[in-house]
């Protein structure tokens, strides 16, 4: 395989090989063609801070507290608005409770130590939920509860399982809540009513904790099961469940910044912060809201290869830093990348070769050695689409995980773009060059 020399004129942070040359129709045209691969075109990748993470309605919700040095302090906490429940007592019959219970169902999510067993406070919220001006409810949602809590309890994290947690409440709560039930209290006909004889609860988390986990919300989790005997002639178990109004229900974040690599990043695209100026590095991670900007600013450069240059293939390669990820750090599976003008607004996701799939980031793990886990997606149409266009011709591309994961999951992603580096952010591309003799 010989050099193609015309190369040497690229900036330095393109290199590149001859996959072969042919000479074709020699008789007609003195001509010569090229396939030309391109390894090291130049990635700049940047982390930008999303002002707001929409968490209403969400079918997992995230509880728990943790620090460490990279991404500071993070604690997750749930509000939630339960809806009423029918009840018809029968007058020949006399109840006796058995048990308030909360029903806790693992999602498998988890970030931190999950060999810990956190804490968390439940507080009565001090007023119903209120959505807020554009009817809904965000990750930085402020709610005001009572001064103390109510009952306080830990949990063991179960990491990858969807194992379920009970956690008995206090009596007396249970006593009072049936005691109403079969006196046939008016609060409980209507949720409007209900709601404002009980707003609501938040789980809040111990500051002590080292360990956030996701739970499952639905009419079998995060519920109040009211566990009674109905007794007439005999003692028949009963059960009445109060479950999350996830219309009125969202996670809350609180997330301290300070003295980590993410200290200087400011909400809003405008204030995104190149690799450049955070260690060669560039942060992703759900529900605090850091997601990436993608730009190929040496990509034009590729036309002084030849007189005709035209994109065969490039596929883009982006590597999670060694050691960032393990049984503390989850990966994502599905990270996607969205086109935008240069104003931002949204144009596009990158599909596959179909033209209908959208990719997904295809993640390949290295389980042995760690060295070689990366994400990668065929970017051919994108590069083709903008190769040779300037200014306000000119796509970009940002990458977050799918909505759902980003607005439920802490999982994350830590990238290296270290150009002195074995493995960092590169696109490959192949080209096609035609050179007239």
């Amino acid at each position: 395989m010989k050099r193609f020399l015309l190369l040497c004129l690229l900036p330095a942070s393109l290199c590149a090989c001859v996959d072969g040359n042919s000479d074709l129709g020699r008789t007609l045209v003195d001509s010569s063609f090229y396939n030309v691969y391109v390894d090291t075109c130049t990635v700049d990748i940047s982390t930008v801070l999303e002002d707001s993470i929409v968490t209403r309605g969400d079918s997992i919700c995230q509880i728990g507290h943790y620090r460490d040095d990279t991404w500071g302090a993070v604690a997750a906490a749930y509000y939630a608005e339960y809806s009423t429940a029918s009840f018809k007592p029968d007058e020949d019959c006399s109840y006796a409770l058995d048990s308030l219970v909360l029903v806790m169902r693992h999602s498998g999510h988890y970030w931190g130590d999950t060999l810990t067993r956190p804490l968390v406070h439940i507080y009565r919220l001090a007023n119903p939920i209120e959505l807020t001006d554009d009817e809904d409810l965000y990750n930085h949602t402020r709610l005001a509860t009572e001064t103390a809590p109510l009952f306080s309890f830990t949990y063991r994290p179960r990491p990858g399982e969807g194992k379920v947690q009970e956690i008995r409440l206090p009596d007396e709560w249970g006593q009072q809540l049936l005691d109403d039930l079969v006196n046939q209290e008016e609060y409980f006909e209507e949720q409007e009513d209900f709601k404002r004889e009980f707003p609501g609860l938040a789980f809040v988390p111990d500051e002590s904790g080292q360990c956030i986990s996701g739970f499952l919300v639905n009419d079998s989790s995060l519920c109040l099961t009211l566990r009674y005997h109905e007794i007439s002639s005999q003692r028949t178990e009963k059960k009445l469940t109060f479950s999350v109004n996830t219309d009125c229900a969202y996670t809350g974040i609180r997330h301290d910044r300070a003295d980590t690599p993410l200290s200087g990043v400011n909400s809003g695209i405008e204030n995104y912060v190149h690799s450049t100026s955070m260690g060669h590095r560039a942060y992703l991670q759900g529900l605090t809201g850091y997601y990436n900007q993608l730009e190929f600013p040496y990509l034009n450069a590729l036309q002084d290869a030849g007189q005709i240059v035209s994109i065969e293939s490039a596929t883009l390669y982006l590597y999670p830093l060694a050691d960032s990820y393990n049984r503390t750090n989850q990966l994502p599976d599905d990270i996607r990348l969205y086109i935008t003008n240069e104003n931002n607004v949204l144009e596009d996701y990158v599909y596959g070769s179909d033209g209908v799939t959208v990719q997904t980031g295809n993640l390949t793990v290295d389980e042995v050695f760690g060295r070689d886990t990366y994400y990668s997606f065929d970017l051919t149409e994108f590069i083709r689409n903008n190769f040779g266009t300037w200014g306000i011709n000119r796509q970009k591309l940002l990458m977050n995980m799918n909505s759902s994961d980003a607005a439920t999951t802490f999982n994350q992603v830590i990238f290296t773009n270290d150009p002195g580096a074995e493995r960092q952010c590169r696109l490959d591309v192949r080209l096609k060059i035609y050179n007239e003799q």
